[in-house]
C-alpha cells in the first residue's frame, strides 16, 4: 500500500511551492518489528497545488497498472 502527501514550502517573499510525495511502508527489525513510513518526492516542485494532485493520481493509475499484471497466484500440471 502506498500513502500521498504534498510538501507544502513556503518561501520568504510569500510564494508557495508543492512538492508531491509518495510514502511506502518499511518493516524492519528482528525480534520486535518495528514500522515507518518512507516518504520521497515523485515530482518536481510546483507553483500550484492542482499540478501536484496531477502528478499524484497518475502515479496512483500507473501503481494500479503494474499491480493487475502481477501474478496472484501459481499452479502446476504434472505431465507423464
Amino acid at each position: 500500500m502506498s500513502y500521498y502527501r504534498i510538501q507544502i514550502d513556503e518561501l520568504q517573499n510569500g510564494e508557495k511551492r508543492y512538492v508531491p510525495e509518495k510514502g511506502e511502508l518499511h518493516v524492519y527489525g528482528g525480534w520486535i518489528k518495528k514500522q515507518e513510513i518512507r516518504w520521497y518526492n515523485i515530482g518536481d516542485r510546483y507553483f500550484d497545488e492542482t499540478q501536484a494532485m496531477i502528478i499524484i493520481e497518475q502515479d496512483k493509475k500507473a501503481d494500479e497498472i503494474k499491480r493487475e499484471t502481477e501474478v496472484k497466484s501459481t499452479t502446476y500440471k504434472i505431465i507423464d
